[in-house]
């Protein structure tokens, strides 16, 4: 039964981001055609502030649903309640501190943006965002309960339904007004209605949240979130820095067109790399169930196989962004908006090294793992500010993102090798590296050598250039990790009967 809502979950995942890439590229190039490139800069900055302001959840939704397992293992309504009540109160606290913290920026704006010549105060622009970032926890903490039970793909229809109104609405505002304040607004609606539905839908079928009597969690479990919020604390800075801060260093550094172009890139990157992690982030419910019975035979196996999926499918996009996203971007939004191949290669370098965090981000979230490396991000985010302070002043805007691969290593030399592999896992150290090391070689010869077909065949038509392209890359890529790598691990036997399994019976 794990094993089908984990396939339902991943499923309803895909499909979603499928959607959101499609809406998102269209409203996009609206924005861009309709306002100009610099409006889309803007979107791109004002959202990184957020992502900062994001640092007061402190990883209160992972720990809440790492307690929320057992319980609804055990089928315990009354500590099922006490959680979800905590969380409740936590999130309205979260709430007002992003809202009254959000508003003290405001004056600093006009320091991390270069030549600002928008028709519309900062201000105004930037306390829609703000609104929006609100109203994203206000009710949202009803999400947890579905994470926790399997049940995501409930939220991600919700989802779907949210993002079809909200960038088809404001496509038809955008196109009727050219109003950028209620293109804005239509986003903060769209927004507080979908957290609504959901919070009702919630109600509805776990009816005792509402019934029982929310007594005190219990001091065990208060200790325990403490700990684990002390150190999800640290890991919600070293995430900012490393992820969050790239937009603020671009506008900064190299003004807001340049923010423009990166950020298609960014939609395109970013929405691969949600596809393919979505696939194996639906299973972290399943995962955590796992770890509670303490079977590490079992662990080992799920991990294995969840290791190869992942490296297929990070191998495979990979080299589809590098050989891909060039011609994609010329179609859609014009040659004046391409970066250079320098820069597209650091890009797909830093999209691999992330792509290959999932499994062990699964596992580390799953088992509750936030204390004891709290002080990784801060090193990795110091050494990632410097280096990308430093890589800009010489390479531009490739420089942003070789600080990022730079202090990427820090986890892949510590967290997971120690903490994940060892620990919790037991698997030995020397096979990891091998792992990496053999998996990283790969994707390198796939890249290099989809590159050297895809220029071989230079064609007048974009669409068929672009289509020659990604058949080129998808063939390439999945060709050699079969033959130099899967193909010879008893590991994928099992996932592919467990894919037949998957699609051709009815239950697992």
């Amino acid at each position: 039964m794990k094993t089908r809502k984990t396939f339902y979950n991943a499923i309803v995942s895909i499909c979603y981001y499928f959607l959101t890439i499609i809406l998102g590229i269209f409203n996009r190039k609206i924005v861009i055609d309709v306002l100009g490139i610099e409006y889309q800069g803007i979107n791109g900055l004002f959202n990184n502030i957020m992502s900062m302001l994001s640092i007061a959840e402190l990883g209160i939704g992972i720990s809440m649903i790492y307690h929320l397992y057992l319980p609804l293992e055990n089928k315990n309504l009354s500590t099922i309640r006490s959680l979800m009540n905590f969380y409740k109160k936590c999130y309205i606290i979260i709430a007002g501190i992003i809202f009254s913290t959000g508003i003290l920026i405001i004056p600093g704006l006009k320091y991390i943006i270069q030549n600002y010549a928008l028709p519309y105060s900062l201000s105004e622009v930037y306390i829609w965002f703000l609104l929006d970032s609100v109203c994203s926890y206000l009710f949202s903490y009803k999400r947890s309960i579905l994470i926790a039970d399997q049940k995501n793909y409930v939220i991600i229809l919700c989802d779907i339904l949210y993002q079809l109104i909200s960038k088809i609405g404001q496509i038809i505002i955008l196109l009727y007004s050219h109003s950028f304040i209620l293109y804005l607004s239509v986003m903060v609606i769209s927004r507080l209605v979908n957290n609504l539905f959901i919070s009702f839908l919630v109600n509805r079928q776990y009816p005792y949240l509402k019934t029982l009597k929310a007594c005190p969690i219990s001091s065990d479990i208060y200790k325990d979130i403490k700990q684990k919020v002390k150190g999800s604390f640290f890991h919600k800075i070293g995430g900012f820095v490393v992820l969050g801060t790239d937009n603020i260093l671009i506008s900064k550094f190299l003004g807001l067109e340049t923010v423009g172009i990166y950020s298609n890139y960014f939609l395109i990157i970013n929405s691969i790399k949600s596809i393919c992690s979505q696939i194996l982030t639906s299973s972290t419910a399943s995962v955590g169930h796992l770890l509670t019975e303490k079977n590490n035979k079992k662990a080992q196996e799920i991990f294995s196989e969840l290791y190869i999926v992942n490296s297929l499918l990070v191998n495979c996009a990979t080299t589809v962004i590098y050989c891909v996203i060039t011609p994609f971007i010329r179609l859609l939004f014009g040659k004046q908006y391409i970066i250079s191949e320098f820069t597209l290669f650091i890009l797909s370098l830093n999209f691999y090294i992330m792509g290959m965090r999932t499994v062990y981000s699964i596992f580390k979230e799953a088992g509750g793992i936030l204390y004891e490396d709290r002080f990784i991000p801060i090193i990795e985010s110091t050494i990632n500010f410097i280096a990308s302070l430093i890589f800009l002043h010489y390479f531009k805007l490739a420089g942003v993102f070789m600080g990022t691969i730079l202090s990427s290593t820090l986890l892949f030399g510590y967290t997971y090798p120690y903490l994940i592999c060892k620990k919790l896992l037991k698997i030995s150290i020397v096979k990891y590296w091998k792992e990496l090391l053999w998996n990283g070689i790969i994707t390198l010869i796939s890249m290099i050598f989809s590159k050297i077909l895809c220029n071989y065949m230079n064609l007048n038509n974009i669409i068929y250039q672009v289509s020659y392209n990604l058949f080129v890359s998808i063939f390439v890529s999945n060709i050699l990790f079969l033959f130099l790598y899967a193909y010879w691990k008893p590991e994928t036997k099992n996932v592919i009967i467990k894919c037949k399994l998957l699609f051709f019976h009815h239950s697992n």
